[in-house]
């Protein structure tokens, strides 16, 4: 993965690294978070890319699922 320090144009463009764009893709949603601004790509297909997770996701029990997803938003806001 490249690391690299990009610049914002005066109308708000900035460049994402030909590297980054080929890993994942050319459209993301951005999070302003805390003092952090977050890029969550967008999948082609989101659809496929969920039903993959859910099948992931399906051998661990929902309380199990439950107490990690409280554990970790308990940790984000301390």
């Amino acid at each position: 993965m490249v690391n690299s320090i990009i610049g914002m144009e005066k109308n708000g463009k900035i460049y994402i690294p030909k590297e980054i764009r080929e890993n994942y893709g050319t459209k993301f949603f951005i999070v302003p978070y805390r003092d952090k601004i977050i890029l969550y790509d967008i999948p082609e297909n989101p659809i496929e890319d969920l039903i993959r997770l859910g099948e992931r996701l399906r051998d661990i029990p929902i309380k199990k699922l439950k107490n990690d997803i409280n554990e970790e938003a308990y940790n984000d806001i301390r």
